[in-house]
């Protein structure tokens, strides 16, 4: 019993030490508690204020427990309990004003290192390709070009051999010719036939 109170007393201790460091780290950084001066000030403000979070919820818990363990009165609990959620609501929205500034902060951060990263790979592709340049005569890349040029030239310009074309057009055709006679011939069995 002792050891629970012990343990919600150092609790509540811990969160005013922590909410006194906070009230002035916010004085120094600037008058308004929600617009810290730096980033830096407003994530080291929102990692206080989780861990003070952390302590209450946790207070909140020790409270419930040592109820149920008949430790405490109802009166007690509910003291407590008020104590502690007005505690949690507050920090709640001062979190809630931070964590904007602190999303914004890491969001400013990863964008400039993605910038510089895309930068350096731009500038390493930028002096390979100088590399390569220098290294091949303008004249040699030239000369390659025509030749491939002319190559192609080349096979659009050999003609097609057109024999085996005609020899399969006239099979068609004869082909045709047979079809159209023998449909003829079945439209005159037809007709001999009514």
């Amino acid at each position: 019993m002792s050891a629970e109170i012990a343990i919600i007393t150092g609790s509540s201790i811990a969160g005013a030490i922590s909410a006194a460091f906070i009230a002035r780290l916010s004085r120094s950084t600037g008058s308004d508690k929600r617009q810290p001066r730096s980033t830096g000030a407003a994530r080291a403000e929102l990692l206080s204020l989780l861990f003070e979070k952390n302590l209450a919820s946790e207070a909140i818990t020790h409270v419930y427990e040592a109820n149920q363990e008949g430790r405490i009165d109802r009166l007690e609990r509910d003291r407590l309990l008020l104590k502690y959620k007005l505690q949690l609501d507050s920090l709640n929205e001062r979190i809630g004003h931070l964590q904007p500034v602190a999303d914004y902060a890491d969001l400013t951060e990863l964008r400039n290192n993605l910038v510089s990263l895309l930068e350096n790979k731009i500038s390493a592709l930028d002096q390979k390709l100088l590399e390569i340049k220098s290294g091949v005569a303008h004249d040699d890349v030239d000369a390659k070009v025509q030749k491939i040029i002319t190559e192609a030239a080349k096979v659009q310009a050999a003609p097609v051999d057109q024999k085996p074309f005609k020899a399969e057009e006239k099979s068609i055709d004869q082909l045709q010719k047979e079809i159209m006679q023998a449909l003829q011939r079945l439209e005159q069995v037809e007709i001999d036939k009514d």
